[in-house]
C-alpha cells in the first residue's frame, strides 16, 4: 500500500520580524498615497511646532503695546490655520485611503484562501473564529494603518520643538528634556504588556463570535429545547471574559498618557520655576531701566517697561512659547505611546491572520499539470483506499475497494459512523485518501483539475443548503449562464411545481438557508440545481431520510428523473429506498463487508440481512 503525502494543515509559527515584514508588504502597493499622507502629516506637525513662534511674537507685541503688529499677527494666524487645515485634510483622507485599501485586500485574500481550503480545515476550526479573523483582526490592522501619521508627525513635532526650545533657552531646554528618557521607559514597558494582552483579547473576541454564530444558526434547536437561558448565560460568561481581557488592555493603555503627562508635568514645573524666575528678573531689570529713563527725561511721557529689551533675557512671550512646546511634546510622546499600543494590537491580529488562515495549506491541492475533464462516462474505481481525518486520528476507512460502472446505481448502507459519507466525500476530493487511489474513467482524481472534476459531480445532501436569494438564483447556482427555459425545465423535472403558486414564482426570495420553504421544497430545489448542471456522477446522501411520506414521494420521483443515464451513488439509512439499486455495498467499521443485489444479500443472511430485518421489525407491518 502506497502512503500519500499530506499537506500541512496549520500555519507555521512566525517570528515578530516575519509578521512585521509581511504586514508592511501590504503597504508597498499603496506607496503613493502613503507618502502623500505622511508628507501632509509632516507639514502639519511642522506648522504645529511653528505656531510657538506666533505665540511668542504675539505676547511680546501685546506687552509692548504694538497694536499694528498684533493686527498683522491675527491675519497671519488665520492664514496659517487655513494651510494647516488643508494638510490635515490631506493626511486624514490619504491615510484613510491606505488603511481601507489594506483592509479590503486582506479581506479579499482571507475570503479567497478560506474557500481554497479542504473540508478538514472547517472540521477543525469554528466558524465564529474564522469570522472573527475577517472582522476583528482586520479591523485592528485598519486602525493601526490609520494611525501611521503619528509615526511621522510625532517625531517631527518632538524634534522641531526641541530645536526651538534650545533656540529660546538652552538652559531651560536641557532642564526639560532630561525627563524624556523616563517617558521612553514607560512607553516601552507598557507597550510590551499591551502586546501580550492583545493576543488574549483577539482570542476572546473569537470565542464570542463563535457563540454568536452557533446560536443564530441553531436557533431552532435552542428554542425547541427551551435552552435560551443556557445559551444566554453561556454568551454572557464568554462575553464577560472578553470584557475582562479588553479592559485589562484598556487599563494598560489608559495608564500610558497620564504617566507620560505626569512626567511631563515635572518638566513643566521645572521650566515654570526656572523660566518664571528669569522672566521676573527681566521685568525687574526693565523696570529699573524705565526708572532710569524717566529720571533722565522728566518732561516726556514714560514708555512701557517692556519697551526696554534686555539682551539674552527670557520674555513673557518666550516663556509661553516654551510652555506651549512642552505641552506639544508631551502630547506627541503620548501619540508615540499610542503607536506602540496599536502596533502591538496589529501584530497580534496579523499573526492570527497569517498563522491561522493565510498560511494554512490545503490538504487537497491542484496538481501541477492538471488533466481537464470535458465529458466523462462516469466509471468510478476505489482501489485499496484508506482514510483518517487527522494524522494521529483513528482510521475511518481501511482498504476499501469497489467499482461503479457507467450508468449503474450503487447504494452504500450501514450503521451511522461506518464510513458511508466519507466514501462519498472522497469522490469530489473534499478530502484525499491517506493510501490507495480513486479513479474516474481510469484517471487518478489527484491528477484531475479540481474544478472540472467537481463540475462532473452532482450532490444532493440530506440537509439542503440554499442561499438567501431567489429561487432562480439557487437553481442556477451551479450553472449561472443557464437560459430561462432550462431553469424552468429543471424545476419541472424536479417536481418543483410549487414554484408556480408563489407570488413572484422564480423571483421569490427563499430567506436565509431557504427558511421560507419546507424541507421537501428545499430538497426539490436542490435536485433542480443538480439537474441543471447535468452531472455524469450523482451522489445522493440520504436525500429523503428527513422528509414525510408525501414529500418523500415527490422527491423520490424527482430523483428518479435525475438518476436516469447517470452513475449514481446512493447513501441510505432507510434500506427500503435502495432495494432496486443495481448493487448494494454494506459498509461496517470502515470496510466493505458485503456486496450484491438486495435479493442476493438477503439470501446470504449476513450483515445486510440483519440490518434489513431489524428495520422491518421496527417499522412494523406497513414497511420500513
Amino acid at each position: 500500500m502506497t502512503e500519500m503525502p499530506r499537506s500541512a494543515s496549520v500555519g507555521a509559527s512566525l517570528t515578530e520580524g516575519q509578521v512585521q515584514r509581511r504586514l508592511l508588504s501590504y503597504l508597498r502597493p499603496q506607496l503613493t498615497p502613503l507618502l502623500g499622507g505622511l508628507f501632509c502629516a509632516a507639514v502639519t506637525a511642522a506648522i504645529a511646532a511653528g505656531i510657538a513662534r506666533l505665540i511668542e511674537t504675539a505676547i511680546n507685541a501685546m506687552m509692548m503695546g504694538r497694536v499694528d503688529l498684533l493686527d498683522l499677527l491675527c491675519a497671519l494666524v488665520v492664514g496659517v490655520f487655513v494651510i494647516k487645515g488643508v494638510f490635515t485634510f490631506g493626511q486624514s483622507y490619504l491615510l484613510a485611503l491606505v488603511a481601507n485599501r489594506v483592509a479590503t485586500r486582506l479581506r479579499d485574500e482571507i475570503f479567497a484562501h478560506v474557500h481554497s481550503l479542504s473540508l478538514s480545515f472547517f472540521h477543525r476550526r469554528r466558524t465564529g473564529a474564522i469570522m472573527s479573523v475577517i472582522t476583528n483582526d482586520v479591523q485592528v490592522i485598519q486602525n493601526a494603518a490609520m494611525s501611521l501619521r503619528n509615526v511621522v508627525s510625532a517625531p517631527i513635532t518632538i524634534v522641531a520643538s526641541v530645536l526651538y526650545l534650545f533656540f529660546i533657552s538652552w538652559r531651560l531646554a536641557i532642564a526639560s528634556i532630561i525627563f524624556i528618557p523616563f517617558m521612553a521607559v514607560v512607553i516601552s514597558s507598557i507597550g510590551k504588556r499591551i502586546r501580550n494582552i492583545s493576543r488574549t483579547v483577539q482570542a476572546r473576541l473569537a470565542d464570542v463570535s463563535t457563540i454568536m454564530e452557533e446560536t443564530v444558526a441553531g436557533v431552532r434547536v435552542i428554542q425547541s429545547f427551551a435552552a435560551e437561558r443556557h445559551e444566554v448565560n453561556r454568551f454572557v460568561t464568554e462575553n464577560g471574559r472578553a470584557l475582562g481581557a479588553v479592559m485589562k488592555g484598556a487599563r494598560r493603555s489608559a495608564q500610558l498618557r497620564p504617566l507620560i503627562e505626569l512626567i511631563g508635568a515635572f518638566g513643566i514645573a521645572l521650566v515654570l520655576f526656572m523660566g518664571g524666575n528669569e522672566v521676573a528678573h527681566t521685568i525687574q531689570v526693565q523696570h529699573h531701566l524705565q526708572q532710569n529713563w524717566i529720571a533722565a527725561h522728566p518732561a516726556q511721557p514714560p514708555p512701557a517697561s517692556s519697551s526696554f529689551p534686555v539682551a539674552g533675557a527670557m520674555t513673557e512671550g518666550a516663556l509661553m512659547a516654551f510652555l506651549y512646546l512642552l505641552n506639544l511634546m508631551a502630547r506627541s510622546a503620548g501619540d508615540i505611546g499610542g503607536i506602540a499600543t496599536l502596533r502591538a494590537q496589529a501584530m497580534a491580529g496579523a499573526r492570527r491572520i497569517f498563522e491561522e488562515i493565510l498560511d494554512v495549506e490545503s490538504e487537497v491541492v491542484q496538481p501541477a499539470e492538471p488533466v481537464r475533464l470535458d465529458r466523462i462516462s462516469g466509471h468510478i474505481e476505489f482501489q485499496n483506499v484508506s482514510f483518517k481525518y487527522s494524522p494521529d486520528g483513528a482510521p475511518v476507512l481501511c482498504n476499501v475497494s469497489f467499482e461503479v460502472r457507467p450508468g449503474e446505481v450503487v447504494a452504500l448502507v450501514g450503521a451511522s459512523g461506518s464510513g458511508k459519507s466519507t466514501i462519498a466525500d472522497l469522490i469530489p476530493r473534499f478530502f484525499d485518501p491517506v493510501a490507495g487511489a480513486i479513479r474516474i474513467d481510469g484517471v487518478d482524481i489527484r491528477r484531475l483539475d479540481l474544478e472540472s472534476l467537481r463540475k462532473q459531480i452532482g450532490i444532493v445532501p440530506q440537509e439542503t443548503w440554499l442561499f438567501a436569494g431567489t429561487l432562480r438564483d439557487n437553481i442556477k447556482y451551479g450553472c449561472r449562464d443557464a437560459e430561462e427555459e432550462r431553469v424552468r425545465a429543471a424545476a419541472y423535472a424536479a417536481n418543483a411545481s410549487f414554484i408556480n403558486s408563489m407570488p413572484q414564482q422564480l423571483d421569490t426570495i427563499v430567506g436565509e438557508r431557504g427558511i421560507r420553504l419546507s424541507g421537501g421544497e428545499r430538497q426539490r430545489i436542490a435536485i433542480a440545481r443538480a439537474i441543471l448542471t447535468d452531472p455524469r456522477i450523482l451522489i445522493l446522501d440520504e436525500a429523503t431520510s428527513s422528509l414525510d411520506a408525501s414529500s418523500e414521494a415527490l422527491v423520490q420521483e424527482a430523483l428518479d428523473h435525475l438518476m436516469q443515464n447517470r452513475t449514481t451513488l446512493v447513501i441510505a439509512h432507510r434500506l427500503s429506498t435502495v432495494v432496486n439499486a443495481d448493487r448494494i455495498l454494506a459498509v461496517r467499521e470502515g470496510a466493505i463487508v458485503e456486496a450484491g443485489t438486495h435479493a442476493e444479500l438477503l439470501n446470504a443472511g449476513g450483515y445486510y440481512a440483519n440490518l434489513y430485518e431489524t428495520q422491518v421489525r421496527t417499522a412494523g407491518p406497513t414497511g420500513a
